[in-house]
């Protein structure tokens, strides 16, 4: 598929989800005044696309807002106006949302504060500016002019033209709160599913399912009856509901349980219901958008605790045992790993070999090409052994230069083979320097075989004294250890040293 088609694609799906989640808003929503929505869901999909394709979809936004304002809103005109100013801020949230590097995950807490900034004093602004313009605009227009260009169709739409200043301020704010819930709420949900998740989440238990219904049934009929519930009742039970899902479920889930007491809510508004039923409908569209939006932001600065707090556990776990250079065990790391792995193969009865790698002549390649250079070898090294050892194979940096590598069920003679093939592979790979040289490198090995009731420290004592025999036989060899006498293995190919 072409860029260009892709973009076409892209537009129409964008165009069809405005229009029909457009109507539904309208659709099940409170009716007051000039604005009927209490959560404008289209402005959520927008701002998604936005940020996830750039400004490529904002003929989508566009042409949405002008046939969703001829389907059920102010007019063809007012909507071509509304859809400029919905498509700019849109288009301009996705450029701060990149510029600002927030994160698509949301896992962070500045990402939700800076989120949430930019959809309530940025982005919200102009699109409730521009939408109230809108509206006195048509509201200045004379009747008779209208009739006269026809304004039944593209003039004057079944949403009321603002007919005085008066009325601006509280279709503004109407306006505003409508459309930033309608971000909040929606923007994260699809960027949630449209990108891959962080973490995979654990399989949902059966209990976590009959908890999350019976919690919804015990909000709804506190909701329905006539028990002296009140809001902050409702908001404390689905808060607590957002924060049991937050815990492991991972953001899919907070966006998706976020949705569903949304729902929940508005359809309460709209009925009337409970303790919503002796409230006007001014009152009621605060209740709503208040709740909808602390408890959005509210599980989504939840789940960014839970997150950098899971991301602290896992460098804190993760740091002791890892080289930083070259991101392969370190050597206490390696041991452990070793001492475990030895004692399994001592229960099973299988072959399980040490290896001793060394970079030849790093000392000279730091002297001559500098510290960055000496790093890159190091690290292009550690890249090709995980590359050609295998999953089960452990790798560890122990020394400057030096690496170890425990290879479980495999004899000394197979061991030798792969350190082989590692060697041929080293050798054709090369560090490119500032001054335009190029860098290849060797590595000398030993390998041992660990015999039966044998200590890992005497095993590896064996594969040390192995590779110093290599190292003093000429370098780019592996020498395999056997008791009283090493076999010496040069490489095959063409290795050549450093030049």
């Amino acid at each position: 598929m072409t860029i260009s088609s892709r973009a076409l694609a892209l537009n129409g799906l964008l165009l069809f989800l405005y229009v029909v989640l457009g109507r539904l808003t309208f659709a099940g929503s409170v009716e007051h005044g000039n604005v009927t929505s209490v959560i404008f869901v289209p402005e959520g999909v927008a701002l998604a696309f936005a940020i996830r394709y750039g400004a490529r979809v904002a003929p989508g936004i566009l042409l949405g807002q002008t046939l969703l304002s001829y389907w059920s809103g102010p007019s063809v005109l007012g909507g071509l106006g509304i859809g400029f100013f919905n498509a700019f801020e849109a288009v301009l949230g996705g450029y701060l949302f990149h510029r600002w590097r927030l994160s698509l995950g949301f896992d962070r807490l500045r990402d939700v504060g800076l989120f949430a900034c930019m959809t309530f004093f940025i982005m919200q602004p102009i699109s409730a500016t521009g939408g109230v313009l809108i509206l006195l605009a048509h509201g200045m227009i004379p009747a008779h002019i209208a009739d006269l260009l026809g304004g039944s169709w593209w003039i004057q739409g079944i949403q009321k033209p603002l007919l005085s200043l008066d009325l601006a301020l509280p279709a503004w704010m109407h306006w505003w709160t409508g459309n930033c819930v309608g971000q909040l709420l929606v923007a994260p949900l699809v960027l949630a599913w449209l990108g891959p998740a962080k973490h995979k989440a654990p399989p949902l238990r059966w209990i976590e399912l009959l908890g999350l219904a019976a919690g919804t049934a015990v909000v709804l009929l506190l909701a329905r009856s006539d028990l002296p519930s009140s809001p902050v009742l409702l908001l404390a039970l689905g808060y607590a509901l957002l924060v049991w899902i937050a815990l492991e479920r991972g953001l899919r889930a907070v966006t998706v349980a976020n949705a569903l007491m949304t729902m929940m809510v508005v359809w309460l508004a709209v009925r009337g219901d409970g303790f919503m039923s002796h409230l006007p409908v001014p009152e009621r569209l605060f209740y709503v958008s208040f709740f909808v939006g602390t408890a959005v932001l509210f599980s989504l600065t939840l789940f960014a605790l839970f997150e950098e707090r899971k991301d602290l556990i896992h460098q804190l776990t993760e740091l002791p045992s890892k080289d930083a250079l070259t991101q392969l065990g370190n050597r206490r790391h390696f041991m452990e790993q070793s001492e475990r792995e030895l004692a399994r193969a001592r229960r099973d009865c299988q072959p399980v070999s040490l290896a001793l790698l060394d970079v030849d002549h790093f000392k000279a390649i730091n002297d001559r090409h500098g510290h960055t250079v000496g790093d890159q070898v190091l690290q292009m090294f550690a890249r090709c052994c995980r590359a050609t050892l295998r999953a089960s194979d452990l790798i560890g940096r122990v020394g400057g230069e030096e690496f170890a590598v425990l290879l479980p069920d495999t004899d000394a003679q197979n061991a030798s083979e792969v350190l082989r093939r590692l060697l041929n592979i080293i050798a054709q790979q090369s560090i490119h320097t500032p001054d335009g040289s190029e860098v290849r490198i060797t590595f000398s090995a030993g390998v041992v075989e660990i015999a039966p009731g044998a200590s890992l420290d005497a095993m590896y004592s064996a594969a040390d004294r192995a590779l110093y025999q290599g190292k003093s036989a000429g370098r780019n060899r592996v020498e395999v250890f056997r008791p009283g006498r090493p076999e010496t293995s040069p490489a095959s190919g063409d290795a050549q040293p450093e030049t």
